[in-house]
């Protein structure tokens, strides 16, 4: 399982020395919001591969596979086949999205609706055929508009309809703690990716583990998964107390 942290474009000079100085984080994922990030992220390419990273790209949080307007969902499928075009000469592993979400009376009413347009969103994603889109549980409070993909169910209706292997999972412990569900026991031959993080239950505010409610007992299930990446998106202030504390935990596991 390779060790990596999340970044953003404005932050990723930061994460980039992080990964020189702790010699465990082998891997990057990197938050694109607009086309032009990409041609911004060439200016890191050389560090990124002096470094021996392997590379993840999370898409904008304002995507919205779910998206009910076929012109629009349309568009977003267009959007990451024209990031994909302009990051040709990363080798990048996998694109990390969220479902999207919906005015929440509407979602109440056909939640079926709205999963069946995530996957023919997902089927008509045009990239390159070695990278794997993983779509990432998250977490609704229930406003006027509603998240999707925070609850199992979400997840187990959208990969019983889309039978290939390039469409994964991404675990979020943060999301988890906030809309829990089984995704762990329902999901784990699905789970290619982690998101570790921390909070109070109540708040998503990405803090190393020991700092918030996520239980010893939960983070040594999620090291026993057979993931490929599990990613500290967590404050750079909290990376290496976590790191130990993941060592510490490993060697129990």
């Amino acid at each position: 399982m390779k060790i990596g942290i999340s970044s953003l474009l404005f932050n990723l000079q930061e994460g980039l020395d992080l990964c020189e100085n702790i010699k465990d984080i082998n891997h990057i994922e990197i938050g694109l919001d607009n086309l032009q990030d990409c041609i911004k992220l060439l200016n890191y390419k050389d560090r990124i591969e002096n470094l021996g990273l392997s590379v993840g790209i999370h898409l904008p949080m304002e995507l919205n596979p779910c998206e009910n307007i076929d012109y629009m969902r349309k568009q977003w499928v267009k959007f990451i086949k024209e990031m994909d075009d302009l990051l040709i000469d990363f080798d990048i592993k996998y694109y990390n999205l969220h479902l999207g979400y919906v005015i929440s009376n509407r979602l109440k009413n056909n939640r079926n609706k709205y999963l069946d347009n995530s996957v023919e969103f997902l089927k008509g994603i045009n990239i390159r055929d070695n990278i794997k889109i993983s779509i990432e549980n998250t977490y609704s409070k229930y406003g006027d508009l509603s998240n999707i993909g925070n609850t199992c169910y979400d997840f187990e209706y959208i990969l019983n309809k889309i039978d290939t292997p390039n469409i994964c999972f991404c675990y979020d412990t943060g999301h988890y703690l906030i809309n829990k569900d089984n995704y762990i026991e329902r999901l784990s031959d699905k789970i290619q990716i982690i998101h570790l993080s921390d909070n109070d239950g109540i708040n998503d505010i990405h803090v190393g583990i020991g700092n918030g409610v996520l239980e010893i007992s939960h983070i040594k299930k999620v090291l026993k998964l057979k993931a490929e990446y599990l990613i500290l998106e967590i404050d750079y202030n909290h990376i290496k107390d976590t790191m130990d504390t993941i060592n510490l935990i490993t060697k129990e596991v």
